[in-house]
Protein backbone atom coordinates (compact mmCIF):
# COMPACT_ATOMS: atom_id res chain seq x y z
CA UNK A 1 0.00 0.00 0.00
CA UNK A 2 2.58 2.28 0.93
CA UNK A 3 4.66 1.49 -2.25
CA UNK A 4 1.35 2.48 -4.63
CA UNK A 5 1.67 5.91 -2.51
CA UNK A 6 4.41 6.58 -3.04
CA UNK A 7 4.18 5.20 -6.79
CA UNK A 8 1.19 7.70 -7.11
CA UNK A 9 3.59 10.53 -5.46
CA UNK A 10 5.89 10.55 -8.07
CA UNK A 11 4.09 12.41 -11.07
CA UNK A 12 2.91 15.03 -8.09
CA UNK A 13 6.31 15.61 -8.14
CA UNK A 14 7.34 15.58 -11.43
CA UNK A 15 4.15 18.23 -12.02
CA UNK A 16 5.50 20.43 -9.23
CA UNK A 17 8.91 20.64 -11.11
CA UNK A 18 8.27 22.13 -14.63
CA UNK A 19 10.47 23.88 -15.27
CA UNK A 20 9.70 24.48 -18.90
CA UNK A 21 6.73 26.24 -17.86
CA UNK A 22 8.50 28.40 -15.70
CA UNK A 23 11.05 29.23 -18.51
CA UNK A 24 8.04 30.05 -20.79
CA UNK A 25 6.80 31.81 -18.39
CA UNK A 26 9.96 34.26 -18.02
CA UNK A 27 10.18 34.31 -22.06
CA UNK A 28 6.63 35.81 -21.95
CA UNK A 29 7.79 38.37 -19.73
CA UNK A 30 11.07 38.91 -22.02
CA UNK A 31 8.87 39.93 -24.92
CA UNK A 32 6.64 42.54 -23.37
CA UNK A 33 9.07 45.06 -23.89
CA UNK A 34 9.74 43.79 -27.50
CA UNK A 35 6.11 44.37 -27.63
CA UNK A 36 6.09 48.29 -26.07
CA UNK A 37 7.72 49.65 -28.66
CA UNK A 38 5.65 48.08 -31.41
CA UNK A 39 3.19 49.88 -29.41
CA UNK A 40 4.62 52.96 -29.86
CA UNK A 41 5.81 53.04 -33.60
CA UNK A 42 2.14 52.05 -33.90
CA UNK A 43 0.87 55.14 -32.42
CA UNK A 44 3.65 57.42 -33.90
CA UNK A 45 2.38 56.27 -37.74
CA UNK A 46 -1.18 57.23 -36.54
CA UNK A 47 0.29 60.66 -35.63
CA UNK A 48 1.73 60.79 -38.82
CA UNK A 49 -1.14 59.85 -40.29
CA UNK A 50 -2.88 62.34 -39.06
CA UNK A 51 -0.67 64.89 -39.07
CA UNK A 52 -0.68 63.92 -43.35
CA UNK A 53 -4.13 63.99 -43.35
CA UNK A 54 -4.63 67.53 -41.55
CA UNK A 55 -1.82 69.21 -43.80
CA UNK A 56 -2.42 67.73 -47.63
CA UNK A 57 -5.64 69.50 -48.86
CA UNK A 58 -3.24 73.17 -47.79
CA UNK A 59 -0.04 72.04 -49.26
CA UNK A 60 -2.11 70.51 -52.32
CA UNK A 61 -3.56 73.64 -52.77
CA UNK A 62 -0.45 75.80 -52.72
CA UNK A 63 1.31 73.34 -54.99
CA UNK A 64 -1.89 73.96 -57.43
CA UNK A 65 -1.65 77.52 -57.01
CA UNK A 66 2.18 78.32 -57.83
CA UNK A 67 1.72 75.86 -61.24
CA UNK A 68 -1.07 77.90 -62.20
CA UNK A 69 0.70 81.08 -61.40
CA UNK A 70 4.34 79.71 -63.28
CA UNK A 71 1.73 78.58 -66.27
CA UNK A 72 0.19 82.17 -66.32
CA UNK A 73 3.64 83.70 -66.31
CA UNK A 74 4.49 81.27 -69.57
CA UNK A 75 1.44 82.34 -71.75
CA UNK A 76 2.73 85.75 -71.16
CA UNK A 77 6.20 85.43 -72.11
CA UNK A 78 5.52 82.75 -74.80
CA UNK A 79 3.02 85.53 -76.38
CA UNK A 80 5.93 88.27 -75.98
CA UNK A 81 8.35 86.00 -77.84
CA UNK A 82 5.87 84.76 -80.66
CA UNK A 83 5.74 88.51 -81.30
CA UNK A 84 9.47 89.46 -81.15
CA UNK A 85 10.35 86.65 -83.19
CA UNK A 86 8.72 88.42 -85.95
CA UNK A 87 11.67 91.30 -85.79
CA UNK A 88 8.71 93.95 -85.63
CA UNK A 89 11.59 96.22 -84.01
CA UNK A 90 14.00 95.85 -86.58
CA UNK A 91 10.94 96.19 -88.89
CA UNK A 92 10.72 99.94 -87.20
CA UNK A 93 13.86 101.17 -86.86
CA UNK A 94 14.44 100.07 -90.59
CA UNK A 95 11.09 102.48 -91.81
CA UNK A 96 13.10 105.17 -89.38
CA UNK A 97 15.93 104.88 -91.28
CA UNK A 98 13.92 105.25 -94.57
CA UNK A 99 11.73 107.98 -93.42
CA UNK A 100 15.00 109.94 -92.40
CA UNK A 101 16.99 109.46 -95.48
CA UNK A 102 14.04 110.95 -97.46
CA UNK A 103 13.55 113.44 -95.12
CA UNK A 104 17.19 115.18 -95.04
CA UNK A 105 17.89 116.22 -98.34
CA UNK A 106 15.03 118.66 -98.33
CA UNK A 107 15.68 119.76 -94.11
CA UNK A 108 19.24 121.20 -94.98
CA UNK A 109 18.07 122.65 -98.07
CA UNK A 110 15.43 124.68 -95.92
CA UNK A 111 18.64 125.89 -93.20
CA UNK A 112 20.63 126.65 -96.21
CA UNK A 113 17.73 128.74 -97.75
CA UNK A 114 17.70 130.72 -94.11
CA UNK A 115 21.20 131.45 -94.62
CA UNK A 116 23.30 128.83 -92.99
CA UNK A 117 26.54 128.09 -94.73
CA UNK A 118 29.01 125.76 -92.57
CA UNK A 119 29.33 122.36 -92.27
CA UNK A 120 29.56 122.12 -96.21
CA UNK A 121 29.71 117.81 -95.70
CA UNK A 122 25.97 117.57 -94.66
CA UNK A 123 24.98 117.01 -98.66
CA UNK A 124 27.59 114.63 -99.14
CA UNK A 125 27.25 112.68 -96.00
CA UNK A 126 23.22 112.37 -96.52
CA UNK A 127 24.66 110.82 -100.12
CA UNK A 128 26.88 108.36 -99.00
CA UNK A 129 24.58 107.51 -95.99
CA UNK A 130 21.70 106.77 -98.85
CA UNK A 131 23.86 104.47 -101.11
CA UNK A 132 25.23 102.65 -98.16
CA UNK A 133 21.28 101.80 -96.55
CA UNK A 134 20.39 100.98 -100.54
CA UNK A 135 23.09 98.47 -100.72
CA UNK A 136 22.31 97.26 -97.27
CA UNK A 137 18.80 96.89 -97.06
CA UNK A 138 18.00 93.51 -98.94
CA UNK A 139 20.84 92.29 -96.71
CA UNK A 140 19.18 93.18 -94.06
CA UNK A 141 15.98 92.06 -94.93
CA UNK A 142 17.16 88.49 -96.54
CA UNK A 143 19.06 87.92 -92.64
CA UNK A 144 15.12 88.83 -91.56
CA UNK A 145 13.66 86.37 -93.35
CA UNK A 146 16.02 83.57 -92.69
CA UNK A 147 15.78 84.25 -89.23
CA UNK A 148 11.89 84.04 -88.70
CA UNK A 149 11.99 81.00 -90.14
CA UNK A 150 14.73 79.32 -87.72
CA UNK A 151 12.85 81.02 -84.54
CA UNK A 152 9.26 79.60 -85.99
CA UNK A 153 10.82 75.84 -85.34
CA UNK A 154 12.00 77.36 -81.67
CA UNK A 155 8.69 78.74 -81.60
CA UNK A 156 6.85 75.28 -81.72
CA UNK A 157 9.20 73.38 -79.45
CA UNK A 158 8.30 75.69 -76.87
CA UNK A 159 4.54 75.89 -77.81
CA UNK A 160 4.28 71.93 -77.98
CA UNK A 161 6.01 71.80 -73.99
CA UNK A 162 3.29 74.81 -73.11
CA UNK A 163 0.92 72.99 -74.03
CA UNK A 164 2.13 69.70 -72.30
CA UNK A 165 2.55 71.63 -69.41
CA UNK A 166 -0.87 72.75 -68.83
CA UNK A 167 -1.43 69.32 -67.15
CA UNK A 168 0.26 70.55 -64.12
CA UNK A 169 2.49 68.49 -63.91
CA UNK A 170 5.40 70.25 -62.44
CA UNK A 171 8.46 68.58 -64.49
CA UNK A 172 6.13 69.05 -67.73
CA UNK A 173 6.14 72.92 -66.08
CA UNK A 174 9.97 72.74 -65.58
CA UNK A 175 10.61 71.64 -68.76
CA UNK A 176 8.30 74.73 -70.59
CA UNK A 177 9.98 77.01 -68.79
CA UNK A 178 13.87 75.65 -70.11
CA UNK A 179 12.27 75.39 -73.74
CA UNK A 180 10.85 78.96 -73.61
CA UNK A 181 14.27 80.22 -71.81
CA UNK A 182 15.97 78.92 -74.62
CA UNK A 183 13.43 80.58 -77.17
CA UNK A 184 14.38 83.20 -75.30
CA UNK A 185 17.90 83.51 -75.68
CA UNK A 186 17.45 82.19 -79.64
CA UNK A 187 15.10 85.52 -80.01
CA UNK A 188 17.46 87.68 -78.78
CA UNK A 189 20.27 87.02 -80.52
CA UNK A 190 18.55 86.51 -83.92
CA UNK A 191 17.49 90.53 -83.16
CA UNK A 192 21.58 91.23 -82.35
CA UNK A 193 22.80 89.75 -85.16
CA UNK A 194 20.17 91.35 -87.61
CA UNK A 195 20.81 95.13 -85.30
CA UNK A 196 24.16 94.31 -85.85
CA UNK A 197 24.28 94.44 -89.70
CA UNK A 198 23.03 98.46 -89.47
CA UNK A 199 23.65 100.31 -86.08
CA UNK A 200 26.50 101.94 -87.42
CA UNK A 201 24.58 103.50 -89.82
CA UNK A 202 21.52 104.23 -87.89
CA UNK A 203 23.45 105.96 -85.66
CA UNK A 204 25.57 108.30 -88.59
CA UNK A 205 21.82 108.90 -89.57
CA UNK A 206 20.72 109.79 -86.27
CA UNK A 207 23.51 111.96 -85.84
CA UNK A 208 23.09 113.97 -89.07
CA UNK A 209 19.15 114.23 -87.74
CA UNK A 210 20.28 116.16 -84.64
CA UNK A 211 23.14 118.35 -86.22
CA UNK A 212 20.54 119.61 -88.99
CA UNK A 213 17.66 119.86 -86.04
CA UNK A 214 20.36 122.17 -84.17
CA UNK A 215 21.24 124.00 -86.68
CA UNK A 216 16.88 124.69 -87.66
CA UNK A 217 16.92 125.43 -84.17
CA UNK A 218 19.31 128.20 -83.74
CA UNK A 219 18.39 130.02 -86.56
CA UNK A 220 14.80 129.90 -84.99
CA UNK A 221 16.64 131.62 -81.86
CA UNK A 222 18.52 134.18 -84.10
CA UNK A 223 15.04 135.26 -85.67
CA UNK A 224 13.38 135.77 -82.54
CA UNK A 225 16.62 137.55 -80.76
CA UNK A 226 17.27 141.07 -79.29
CA UNK A 227 19.95 141.92 -81.40
CA UNK A 228 21.08 141.95 -85.14
CA UNK A 229 23.41 139.86 -87.07
CA UNK A 230 26.04 142.41 -89.27
CA UNK A 231 25.48 142.06 -92.86
CA UNK A 232 27.74 139.44 -93.52
CA UNK A 233 27.99 137.78 -90.67
CA UNK A 234 27.14 134.05 -90.26
CA UNK A 235 25.79 132.04 -87.56
CA UNK A 236 27.77 128.86 -86.12
CA UNK A 237 26.30 127.73 -83.29
CA UNK A 238 24.05 128.42 -80.24
CA UNK A 239 23.69 126.89 -76.64
CA UNK A 240 21.88 127.71 -73.33
CA UNK A 241 24.44 128.73 -70.86
CA UNK A 242 24.20 131.05 -67.74
CA UNK A 243 26.35 134.00 -67.73
CA UNK A 244 28.07 133.90 -64.02
CA UNK A 245 28.17 137.14 -62.56
CA UNK A 246 28.85 135.78 -58.77
CA UNK A 247 29.55 132.59 -56.74
CA UNK A 248 26.79 130.68 -58.79
CA UNK A 249 24.02 133.47 -59.64
CA UNK A 250 23.56 135.01 -62.94
CA UNK A 251 20.70 135.39 -65.94
CA UNK A 252 20.26 132.26 -68.00
CA UNK A 253 19.73 132.55 -71.94
CA UNK A 254 21.13 131.74 -75.13
CA UNK A 255 25.23 131.91 -75.70
CA UNK A 256 25.77 132.29 -79.63
CA UNK A 257 28.63 131.99 -81.77
CA UNK A 258 28.67 133.44 -84.95
CA UNK A 259 31.94 133.72 -87.28
CA UNK A 260 32.88 137.46 -86.01
CA UNK A 261 31.13 137.72 -82.77
CA UNK A 262 30.40 135.79 -79.29
CA UNK A 263 27.42 136.70 -78.28
CA UNK A 264 25.16 136.43 -74.79
CA UNK A 265 21.73 137.06 -74.44
CA UNK A 266 19.83 136.95 -71.55
CA UNK A 267 16.32 134.65 -72.14
CA UNK A 268 14.32 133.14 -69.20
CA UNK A 269 11.22 133.42 -67.06
CA UNK A 270 10.77 134.95 -64.27
CA UNK A 271 8.69 135.21 -61.42
CA UNK A 272 5.90 138.09 -60.81
CA UNK A 273 3.85 137.36 -58.68
CA UNK A 274 3.83 134.49 -55.96
CA UNK A 275 1.78 133.40 -53.19
CA UNK A 276 3.07 131.45 -50.03
CA UNK A 277 6.33 130.78 -52.10
CA UNK A 278 4.21 129.45 -55.18
CA UNK A 279 4.94 131.29 -58.43
CA UNK A 280 1.53 132.00 -59.85
CA UNK A 281 2.87 134.42 -62.77
CA UNK A 282 5.45 134.33 -65.02
CA UNK A 283 7.15 136.36 -67.68
CA UNK A 284 9.84 136.36 -70.12
CA UNK A 285 12.90 138.42 -70.12
CA UNK A 286 15.10 138.50 -73.10
CA UNK A 287 18.24 141.50 -73.43
CA UNK A 288 21.33 141.52 -74.87
CA UNK A 289 24.09 141.33 -72.43
CA UNK A 290 27.22 140.81 -74.08
CA UNK A 291 29.22 140.82 -77.11
CA UNK A 292 33.20 140.46 -77.86
CA UNK A 293 34.97 139.85 -81.33
CA UNK A 294 36.25 136.53 -81.68
CA UNK A 295 39.31 138.05 -82.52
CA UNK A 296 39.61 139.52 -78.93
CA UNK A 297 39.30 136.47 -77.52
CA UNK A 298 42.78 135.97 -75.80
CA UNK A 299 42.21 132.75 -73.68
CA UNK A 300 39.47 130.06 -72.97
CA UNK A 301 39.39 127.51 -70.08
CA UNK A 302 37.33 124.65 -70.00
CA UNK A 303 36.81 123.04 -66.85
CA UNK A 304 34.27 120.79 -64.74
CA UNK A 305 32.90 121.88 -61.67
CA UNK A 306 31.18 118.50 -59.44
CA UNK A 307 28.21 120.14 -56.88
CA UNK A 308 26.15 117.46 -55.42
CA UNK A 309 26.55 114.33 -57.76
CA UNK A 310 26.32 117.26 -60.51
CA UNK A 311 28.67 118.11 -62.73
CA UNK A 312 29.02 121.59 -64.43
CA UNK A 313 30.03 122.25 -67.18
CA UNK A 314 32.31 125.55 -67.19
CA UNK A 315 34.00 128.13 -69.87
CA UNK A 316 35.98 131.22 -68.55
CA UNK A 317 36.91 133.56 -71.27
CA UNK A 318 39.76 136.07 -70.72
CA UNK A 319 39.52 138.94 -73.28
CA UNK A 320 42.02 141.73 -74.81
CA UNK A 321 42.82 144.74 -72.90
CA UNK A 322 40.58 146.84 -75.92
CA UNK A 323 37.21 144.54 -75.45
CA UNK A 324 34.58 145.58 -73.61
CA UNK A 325 35.25 143.45 -70.68
CA UNK A 326 37.96 141.91 -69.18
CA UNK A 327 36.56 138.57 -69.24
CA UNK A 328 33.29 136.12 -69.04
CA UNK A 329 32.72 133.11 -67.03
CA UNK A 330 29.59 130.78 -68.40
CA UNK A 331 27.86 127.73 -67.04
CA UNK A 332 26.87 125.89 -70.59
CA UNK A 333 23.49 123.86 -69.86
CA UNK A 334 23.04 121.91 -72.96
CA UNK A 335 26.62 121.56 -74.53
CA UNK A 336 30.02 120.02 -73.62
CA UNK A 337 32.72 123.04 -72.35
CA UNK A 338 35.87 121.67 -74.54
CA UNK A 339 33.30 121.16 -77.96
CA UNK A 340 32.88 125.03 -77.78
CA UNK A 341 36.79 125.75 -76.73
CA UNK A 342 37.43 123.73 -79.72
CA UNK A 343 34.88 125.37 -81.91
CA UNK A 344 35.57 129.06 -81.00
CA UNK A 345 39.08 128.17 -81.74
CA UNK A 346 38.37 127.13 -85.56
CA UNK A 347 36.43 129.95 -85.73
CA UNK A 348 38.99 132.32 -84.27
CA UNK A 349 41.77 130.97 -86.48
CA UNK A 350 39.71 130.99 -89.53
CA UNK A 351 39.46 126.84 -90.21
CA UNK A 352 35.97 126.59 -89.94
CA UNK A 353 35.79 128.97 -93.59
CA UNK A 354 36.92 125.50 -94.72
CA UNK A 355 33.23 124.11 -94.21
CA UNK A 356 31.92 126.86 -96.11
CA UNK A 357 28.87 125.94 -98.94
CA UNK A 358 29.61 129.52 -100.30
CA UNK A 359 32.86 132.03 -99.74
CA UNK A 360 32.63 135.05 -97.69
CA UNK A 361 31.35 138.29 -98.71
CA UNK A 362 33.89 140.31 -100.56
CA UNK A 363 32.34 143.19 -99.58
CA UNK A 364 33.02 142.78 -95.78
CA UNK A 365 36.49 141.48 -96.21
CA UNK A 366 37.64 144.31 -98.31
CA UNK A 367 36.28 146.59 -95.40
CA UNK A 368 38.70 144.53 -93.21
CA UNK A 369 41.94 144.71 -95.71
CA UNK A 370 41.16 148.71 -96.66
CA UNK A 371 40.23 149.87 -92.16
CA UNK A 372 41.32 153.64 -92.21
CA UNK A 373 45.10 153.75 -90.36
CA UNK A 374 44.39 157.45 -89.61
CA UNK A 375 41.82 158.67 -88.12
CA UNK A 376 39.90 161.23 -90.25
CA UNK A 377 38.78 163.72 -87.48
CA UNK A 378 41.67 164.33 -85.78
CA UNK A 379 44.37 163.13 -87.54
CA UNK A 380 45.77 160.62 -85.16
CA UNK A 381 47.41 157.02 -86.17
CA UNK A 382 45.32 154.65 -85.89
CA UNK A 383 47.45 151.69 -83.38
CA UNK A 384 44.69 149.02 -83.39
CA UNK A 385 44.48 145.46 -85.15
CA UNK A 386 41.93 144.74 -86.90
CA UNK A 387 40.67 141.19 -86.12
CA UNK A 388 37.83 139.04 -86.86
CA UNK A 389 34.25 140.30 -85.79
CA UNK A 390 35.13 143.85 -86.10
CA UNK A 391 32.39 146.73 -87.62
CA UNK A 392 34.12 149.86 -85.96
CA UNK A 393 37.10 151.77 -84.63
CA UNK A 394 37.12 153.94 -82.18
CA UNK A 395 39.67 156.41 -81.65
CA UNK A 396 41.30 156.68 -78.64
CA UNK A 397 42.09 160.57 -79.12
CA UNK A 398 39.49 161.92 -79.66
CA UNK A 399 36.56 159.16 -79.20
CA UNK A 400 35.39 159.10 -82.48
CA UNK A 401 33.75 156.30 -84.22
CA UNK A 402 35.00 154.95 -87.73
CA UNK A 403 32.93 152.41 -89.47
CA UNK A 404 34.71 149.45 -91.56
Amino acid sequence: MRKKEISKSKPTTSAKKRPVRSTGARKKSVTRPVAKPRATTTSGSKRKREIRATTSPAAAVSSAQDIHSRLDALQDRFGDLQESMLLTNVHSEMAEIENALSLLPTAIEQVRARGYVFQSFLENKINVLTEKWNEMRSRVSREITQRTRELERDSDAAENALRQAASGHASRVSRAESAISTFESKVRAARSAVEAMYKPLQQNVDQTQRQVTQISQMLDQIDEASFQLYPAEDPVAVCKAQYIEREDEGPKGLLYLTDARLLFERKEQVATKKVLFITTEKETVQEFVFEVPVGQIDEITASDKRKLLKRKEMLELAFAPEADLSGATLRLLDAKNEDWDKLIGRVKSGEIDKERTQPKDEAAEEAVRTAPTKCPTCGATLDVEIVRGMKEITCEYCGSVIRL
